[in-house]
């Protein structure tokens, strides 16, 4: 990867349908120059935290907040070896925090990071929040579930299916929280134009199939990516806590205009021929580059594997939700405009006979987004 490269990222985070609080956190911290570009890349990252109350959020907020600042601001190790160092500084951290309180007792979160550097992409990642690529069609889950489902897998004490009716999903093995704790690191793995990474908690990757996030993050600006995957989760009954945060390697073009997104264009840069800051010239000036790492092979780091392109089926899966869903709110008197969703139903039809299955699937996103609103809404106030 080049400091010039464009990078579109986005992300979005709900409560959900079931629960009062959201104990998910989420960041992103891009390097401010190119001298820290070369040492420490881009960073994006998602926490679920686990405890009572404010427990799980104070855990994956001090994640969030604490990781970044500390791998950004080291000064010796490589990348992976950085960011290893500061989630384990700051497991150490919460289990302190937890030790010395006893509303904190047993608090935790997972925690799961991109790192994009001019050597490739990292993974680090702790506990069953995950961190997919999307590339040509398929995607390609790059972290490793430390849940007791995967675990028993791996030891092959039970075969896939086996563990996925025995086992409960949520028992996770490995999280940041106790004083010691191992650090998943993947890669670096080579970065293509094009690519799209997709971080999330498992309240988006639970409802959500892997063939469905990737025909989303794939194909759509991830803003919208990101608003339509969050809504066709609560959609899907919403139990946890939602995030999801989608990061795209290259500009975004809308596949209907042709036209490029302006708002991404990157800032100004020797690549688009616009002169170069002063620092930067001063940095490329007396700062000799450094070695770039070889590549991990192409065929490593790839824990599952799915085509997600839009085909027919897919698209009959959503469109009868998105249907089922609609009946639903007619029948319980959702506050929904009804005006609006029926010119994105007629939509969906227009496209339908055209084949244009790129439009189905938008207005399928744009109900999704607007039933699921109108839901959170109906539920909260139904309960007051």
């Amino acid at each position: 990867m080049n400091w010039d490269d464009i990078i579109i990222d986005a992300s979005a985070s709900d409560t959900g349908m079931r629960r009062q609080n959201n104990q998910d956190s989420h960041a992103s911290v891009r390097a401010t120059n190119r001298e820290t570009w070369r040492r420490r890349g881009h960073l994006f990252m998602v926490a679920d935290g686990m405890g009572a109350h404010a427990a799980g959020e104070l855990a994956s907020k001090m994640a969030c907040d604490l990781i970044p600042h500390n791998y950004m601001k080291a000064k010796a190790g490589a990348a992976d070896e950085a960011i290893a160092k500061a989630f384990r500084d700051v497991s150490a951290q919460i289990h302190v925090r937890a030790a010395a309180n006893r509303d904190f007792e047993g608090m935790g979160t997972t925690c799961s990071s991109l790192l994009l550097l001019p050597e490739g992409a990292l993974v680090a990642h702790v506990g069953d929040s995950r961190v997919y690529r999307a590339r040509e069609g398929r995607i390609d889950q790059l972290s490793f579930d430390h849940s007791l489902v995967w675990e028993l897998v791996r030891r092959n004490h039970l075969t896939s299916e086996q563990a996925n009716v025995s086992i409960p999903k949520n028992v996770i093995t490995r999280s940041l929280g106790p004083a010691e704790v191992d650090v998943d690191v993947e890669g670096p793995l080579a970065v293509r134009q094009g690519d799209v990474y997709l971080l999330c908690s498992d309240g988006l990757s639970g409802p959500v199939t892997d063939p469905e996030l990737g025909a989303f993050a794939a194909n759509f600006h991830p803003r919208d990516a990101c608003r339509y995957l969050v809504h066709l989760a609560n959609l899907r009954g919403g139990l946890d806590n939602i995030t999801v945060q989608i990061v795209r390697i290259g500009p975004w073009v809308d596949p209907e205009s042709g036209e490029t997104d302006q708002r991404d264009a990157p800032k100004k840069s020797a690549a688009n021929g616009v002169a170069k800051s002063w620092k930067d010239r001063l940095v490329e000036r007396f700062t000799a580059p450094k070695p770039i790492q070889p590549l991990a092979p192409e065929d490593e780091h790839r824990y599952r594997s799915a085509e997600c392109a839009i085909d027919e089926r897919l698209v009959d899966t959503l469109s009868q939700l998105v249907e089922d869903v609609r009946e639903t709110a007619i029948s319980q008197a959702w506050s929904v405009d009804w005006t609006r969703l029926s010119d994105h139903r007629r939509k969906f039809a227009e496209a339908q006979a055209a084949a244009n299955s790129w439009v189905m699937l938008r207005e399928i996103g744009e109900m999704a987004s607007m039933l699921g609103q109108a839901g959170r809404f109906h539920r909260k106030h139904a309960a007051t």
